[in-house]
């Protein structure tokens, strides 16, 4: 249980400099590249010190892959987009709302493992294989921030495939951009998006992992330590955490289109050629493509990634302890 202590165990005033330098480089770069408004870096802020602050490396690089390959492909052929989404916005634009439907979740996995081992002083990446509530928060944290880029890369690479995609619920084409068409192409997106997740979340615990074996030279045996190293890695572990992030990016997508298709209202335009969210303009015919008026874009990314986290984070108690 945590102590009265501010800060947790091992962490001094000065630990707070990285979480705050990560922090101003999240934000500078959003609002330079146009991928967070004012707002949005604000809650940005919220996020990465919630998240930075946590000594074990995978917290940090999970958010980073997040926010990096979803906002580069936010902008890729945004001139295409902008003809097929009508709120679409050059960089993302990303506000506040947008960044807490897809972070909130994930922080605060991040502070519950604060939590958690708020006394703990070491922390070590080893900690995730031999204890089940270290592990179950990490797989839940990496199933959130799989389904959150498994939807974005979905959307951002679907909407340009070839051909209209179809409905999840009636199998119908329906126009781009309408909630809940799925295509080949947004599919196998989802699939890569949540994969990096994993491949990355993995990668770091393996990289702590070494930096936490301590090698040594010797003139007779060469570079001591490698053993210990080898004997730490746990192979199973790992490949769980990849097939996890492709896991939570796949079935998330399809999570999310089944409640965009049911629960968020899609109209087109047939003036404009777009799915709308707006009134009907002069001389427009706006027809109902599907769903019901009742979660708004935001809500269902929440709903999603709140749902997909806690599955994988039991699958994996499941399936490992």
């Amino acid at each position: 249980m945590p102590s009265s202590s501010l800060t947790p165990a091992g962490m001094t005033a000065a630990g707070f400099l990285y979480p705050a330098a990560m922090c101003a480089f999240l934000t500078k770069h959003g609002l330079s590249k146009g991928s967070l408004a004012p707002s949005g870096a604000v809650a940005a802020t919220a996020v990465g010190m919630g998240t930075f602050t946590n000594t074990p490396y995978v917290f940090s690089t999970v958010l980073m892959t997040f926010y990096l390959s979803s906002s580069r492909l936010t902008k890729y052929k945004s001139d295409i987009k902008k003809r097929l989404e009508e709120d679409h916005k050059e960089g993302g634009g990303r506000t506040a709302i947008q960044v807490f439907s897809n972070g909130a979740m994930g922080t605060l996995i991040a502070i519950a493992f604060q939590y958690v081992y708020w006394t703990t002083e070491s922390r070590p990446a080893t900690l995730f294989m031999s204890d089940w509530r270290a592990s179950t928060l990490l797989f839940a944290y990496i199933g959130h921030y799989a389904c959150c880029n498994g939807d974005t890369w979905s959307s951002e690479l679907g909407i340009l495939n070839s051909g209209w995609p179809t409905l999840i619920t009636t199998f119908k084409k329906v126009p781009p951009g309408t909630n809940g068409g799925v295509s080949a192409l947004g599919l196998g997106a989802s699939i890569g998006g949540g994969l990096l997740i994993g491949i990355m979340a993995a990668f770091s615990v393996l990289v702590q992992q070494a930096v936490e074996t301590t090698f040594v030279w010797t003139k007779g045996k060469g570079l001591v330590g490698i053993d210990t190293f080898l004997a730490a890695v746990d192979p199973k572990f790992l490949l769980s955490l990849i097939l996890a992030g492709a896991g939570a990016g796949f079935f998330g997508s399809l999570l999310d289109s089944v409640l965009g298709a049911t629960v968020q209202k899609s109209n087109y335009s047939t003036k404009n050629k777009v799915i709308t969210y707006k009134p009907a303009e002069k001389d427009d015919d706006v027809k109902a493509i599907s769903g019901w008026d009742i979660l708004d874009n935001h809500q269902v990314n929440f709903v999603s990634s709140l749902i997909i986290a806690v599955a994988t984070g039991y699958l994996s108690l499941k399936a490992l302890w």
